[in-house]
């Protein structure tokens, strides 16, 4: 799909397919669990790793640390994650997922990789390995800042 507005642009094109994308997801995972693509993002980085620093997940989740405060007193108020004191370092705060946090986490992982593979049937198996490395290789290279 060309949009004809920017059709040169690369970051314009990844942007754009982000933006349908994370709506469509937003609207189902709203939907089940009314929570958005960021804070289930956020939600399956804390029940993958018991103890993860808030730190650590806004790094990985690349979400600005305000934004993630607020995400994670969302998840805490829904009981969905609990705060307590770093074992190793007590002046952080580990995060923790609970039973039901978890529960989320595995069922929206579920319905996030059945989207993806929705999405992924546009492509053939070459091109999707294709796209895969391509965007690895971009990622990399902004990462490392190198681009």
């Amino acid at each position: 799909m060309s949009s004809g507005l920017h059709p040169g642009f690369l970051t314009f094109r990844l942007d754009l397919a982000s933006a349908l994308l994370s709506e469509r997801a937003n609207a189902i995972y709203r939907e089940r669990w009314g929570l958005d693509v960021r804070a289930l993002r956020v939600l399956r980085l804390v029940c993958a790793e018991a103890g993860i620093t808030p730190k650590t997940v806004s790094q990985r989740a690349l979400i600005e640390k305000t934004l993630l405060s607020k995400t994670l007193a969302e998840l805490e108020a829904r009981g969905l994650i609990v705060r307590d004191t770093h074992a190793q370092d007590r002046r952080s705060i580990a995060l923790s997922g609970t039973p039901e946090g978890l529960e989320v986490a595995q069922a929206s992982a579920k319905v996030g990789a059945d989207l993806e593979g929705e999405l992924a049937a546009a492509l053939t198996a070459n091109e999707r390995k294709t796209l895969d490395r391509l965007l690895e290789k971009l990622s990399d290279s902004l990462l490392n800042g190198a681009a």
